[in-house]
């Protein structure tokens, strides 16, 4: 099996959910027996420089090798029916689709996308969820999506191997948020939450990553008098799982969600897990996350207050995150996904 993956997702990040999904199945793929693979690395790792030429070198690619399979990296106009080739789109959410008035510009890329998912002979969904809603918002025939979960990245023995290597300076009890905080991450009614409890006095609130705090938040923290109550870091993979492994609780306010790494990762490293019942969140965390619907901020703050007075139940919802997030691995990505490109080259999966 001839397997040839673009560079688009590299050129456009080099951390993130994306790049990181195809860096774990393409390096797993690769030592499959019976599979070659190649990977267009293009003229340029930086964002966008040279992307005309680049298209133009891996449409050349396309119609002078010999492939079977072609996965795009991300969404392209390059994405189209192809004599002797057959072409495999993953889709990881339909935020843009489903929640379009959250986000202030919508660009493009949304065409790009619907246009690639119609032009592929076959789709991969990261959940049932985003399965459902694919085919729901662009009548998409069952028989031609597939859905393969995505994997933890480190698992439980990684972890515990980095984690004393890893710094975290907090010195009091914290919340830990993770990502970004804009648009339908919905990190304003978690802020709502942990003023409504006057959780400041014992608990600090961290966000991990997603950016700096903008003018308009820092304004917001002192008027709600949360300043110094309220922290910011970033950092490596492993100073994240430190984070992670000490968090008092982890919360996850997303309105939806195609996956949820984090709800994972936090499961992972014994952390509980409050998340809301958005999207796909439900289906990933398997009943071993304490739910709340995403715009009622008394479910949400009852279920922190809950969280904090009883170390049972905490204990309980650890102790389930820790088994679920055992079902995910990257190797099983892996084995799926190829799985899905042997079983549309022979056939057994109509397109």
């Amino acid at each position: 099996m001839n397997i040839f993956y673009d560079n688009t997702i590299f050129s456009i990040q080099r951390y993130g959910g994306v790049s990181r999904y195809f860096s774990e199945i393409i390096k797993r793929i690769t030592e499959y027996d019976d599979v070659s693979v190649d990977v267009f690395k293009g003229l340029s790792i930086l964002p966008y420089r040279f992307s005309k030429l680049n298209n133009v070198l891996l449409d050349y690619k396309l119609l002078r090798h010999k492939y079977d399979i072609y996965h795009p990296t991300y969404y392209s106009a390059l994405v189209k029916k192809r004599k002797g080739i057959k072409t495999i789109v993953t889709v990881y959410d339909m935020i843009h689709e489903l929640y379009s008035s959250k986000f202030k510009i919508l660009d493009n890329g949304i065409d790009t996308k619907k246009k690639s998912i119609l032009n592929a002979d076959h789709v991969i969904c990261i959940s049932m969820t985003t399965k459902k809603d694919l085919m729901k918002i662009y009548n998409i025939k069952d028989e031609r999506v597939s859905v393969t979960y995505l994997g933890v990245s480190l698992n439980n023995q990684e972890i515990a191997s980095l984690i004393p290597f890893a710094r975290n300076d907090m010195k009091k009890p914290y919340l830990l948020y993770v990502g970004r905080r804009s648009d339908y991450k919905n990190f304003k009614i978690l802020l709502k939450a942990f003023n409504a409890l006057n959780l400041k006095k014992d608990f600090d609130l961290v966000c991990f990553g997603g950016g700096m705090f903008s003018k308009d938040e820092l304004i917001e923290f002192k008027k709600l008098q949360l300043e110094d109550s309220i922290k910011y870091t970033e950092g490596s993979d492993e100073v994240l799982y430190s984070y992670y492994k000490n968090a008092h609780i982890f919360i996850y306010p997303s309105l939806y969600e195609g996956f949820g790494f984090p709800v994972l990762e936090a499961m992972s490293n014994n952390c509980m897990v409050i998340a809301s019942n958005g999207g796909s969140i439900p289906e990933i965390a398997g009943g071993a996350a304490m739910l709340f619907s995403p715009d009622n901020v008394d479910e949400l703050s009852s279920s922190i207050q809950q969280a904090i007075n009883d170390s049972h139940l905490r204990e309980e919802y650890i102790k389930k995150g820790r088994g679920r997030a055992m079902l995910f691995s990257w190797d099983k990505t892996a084995m799926e996904t190829y799985n899905v490109y042997g079983k549309v080259l022979n056939g057994e999966i109509r397109q």
